[in-house]
Parts: structure tokens; C-alpha cells; sequence
């Protein structure tokens, strides 16, 4: 990674060329343009405070559960887009692949940055939701952005692995919607982890999506500091990820033109 890391920073205007385009493919032509950023987690948002606040009568510990379901929601779409936008990156650019000399893990980081700012848009309304609700406001939203940085590295390690895998096996494609629905739903995306039985909390909180909703929600809902012990297992976990994510992607690098 030494040796990579310094190559792909002297690619980093490549970088941003093709964030940059797929930005515009994406918003190209639209009603709504960048706005559209907003309509999937909003439309979630209030499906869910339907079903879960007035229907099922969840608690969320004294919040509202707009603020609950929203925080949940913009940090798991910031996943799960990513996931479904990077996973096919490298096949859908095979002729860049297979002509042009350059990091290919450069390919999957541009989608990651087209997802990134759909999820910094997403906190934007989050942050209008807090004043709207008069949620508490302290110093410790501070840590958010660390929280964040710590998402980041997990998404970053999953897009990297997951790209280079579907490369070689492509009915990962065809799996990607069910596991993602799966996961949401083992994920206190919109349901609070007291609802999990204490025997199984434990086990629960193997999730890595679990600790990192967990960490967002102490500051942003209750303004407290997330448990120590939550914060450094989420950075463990997102470190080892990006590690393990980047060393295999670079190693099956050279595979791609062959396989494609």
C-alpha cells in the first residue's frame, strides 16, 4: 500500500474527472437535478415514521422518530449506494481498463464521491431537521465528522473489495439487492437496538452498520459522546476492511483484462 497510495494521489485530478462526470450523467436532463439526492431518503423517512411511530408505536428513547429514522437512513443509503454503484464500476469502464495505464482503484473511489456528496446533502437536511425539531445542540456534534470519517473507510474498503470481486464473479450483481435488504434489516437502520433481546445484543452489535449508527445517534439525537468502546471497535473494524479491501483489490488487479 506504500508503494500504491503515492500513485494513486498523483491521480488524483483523474479522480475527480470522472466523480465529476458521473455527477453530471447522473443529474444530466432531471427535474429535480442534485434535489434527487434528497428523494430517496426523505420518501424512506416518512414511509417508515408511518409505519413504525403511528402504526407499531416504536420507541426511540424520547426523540422524535423523524429525526431517529433519518439518521439511520442517510447513513445506511451512503452504504448501500455506494455498494451498488461501485460494485459494477470496473466492468462498465472495461475499456478504460483494458487501454489506459492508470490505478484502477481510482474507477471505483470516483462513484464513492458521487455517493459521498448525496450523503453530505443528506446531513444538510439532517442538520435543518435538529433546528426544526429543536433537538439539542452541543459541542459534541463535533466527533460527527470523525464518525463519519470512520463510515467512510468501511464503505471505502467494502467499494474496493466488492469491485475487484465482481470483476471475477459476476453473479455478486445479481446477489447485491438481497444481501443489501438483508443487512438493512439486521441494521438499526429504523428500529432502536433496545428492541433486540439482551441475550442477543452482543451478537447484534457484530455489525459494524450497528456501531456506526449507534456512534451517529448519541451526539447528533442525545447530544452525549458515543461509548468509547463503540467508537474504536467501528475504527477497527473500518481499518482492517479498508486494509484487506485495498490489498486485494491491487492484487487481483492485473487480472481484469483478462477476465473482461
Amino acid at each position: 500500500m506504500m508503494h500504491d497510495l503515492p500513485r494513486l494521489i498523483r491521480y488524483r485530478e483523474l479522480l475527480w474527472t470522472l466523480a465529476l462526470g458521473e455527477f453530471k450523467a447522473r443529474h444530466r436532463q432531471t427535474f429535480l437535478g442534485v434535489a434527487w439526492a434528497l428523494v430517496q431518503p426523505v420518501s424512506m423517512m416518512l414511509i417508515f415514521t408511518v409505519v413504525f411511530s403511528f402504526f407499531a408505536k416504536v420507541s426511540v428513547q424520547g426523540t422524535s422518530y423523524v429525526l431517529f429514522a433519518y439518521t439511520g437512513i442517510v447513513s445506511w443509503m451512503f452504504l448501500a449506494n455506494s455498494l451498488s454503484a461501485g460494485l459494477p464500476s470496473i466492468v462498465a469502464s472495461m475499456n478504460l481498463v483494458t487501454k489506459v495505464g492508470f490505478p484502477r482503484e481510482v474507477i471505483p473511489l470516483s462513484k464513492l464521491l458521487t455517493t459521498g456528496f448525496d450523503f453530505l446533502v443528506g446531513m444538510g437536511v439532517l442538520a435543518l431537521l435538529l433546528l426544526a425539531y429543536e433537538a439539542p445542540v452541543s459541542s459534541v456534534l463535533l466527533v460527527v465528522p470523525g464518525i463519519a470519517v470512520i463510515q467512510l473507510m468501511f464503505v471505502m474498503g467494502l467499494v474496493l473489495w466488492g469491485s475487484a470481486l465482481y470483476v471475477l464473479k459476476r453473479d455478486l450483481g445479481t446477489m447485491l439487492p438481497l444481501l443489501l435488504q438483508i443487512w438493512m434489516f439486521l441494521s438499526p437502520v429504523v428500529y432502536p437496538v433496545s428492541l433486540i433481546p439482551e441475550r442477543y445484543q452482543t451478537l447484534y452489535m457484530l455489525n459494524p452498520m450497528a456501531l456506526i449508527m449507534e456512534a451517529y445517534r448519541s451526539p447528533i439525537l442525545f447530544g452525549t459522546l458515543p461509548s468509547p468502546g463503540t467508537v474504536t471497535s467501528a475504527f477497527i473494524v473500518a481499518a482492517v476492511v479498508l486494509v484487506v479491501g485495498y490489498a486485494y483489490f491491487k492484487a487481483v488487479e492485473m487480472k481484469f483484462a483478462d477476465v473482461m
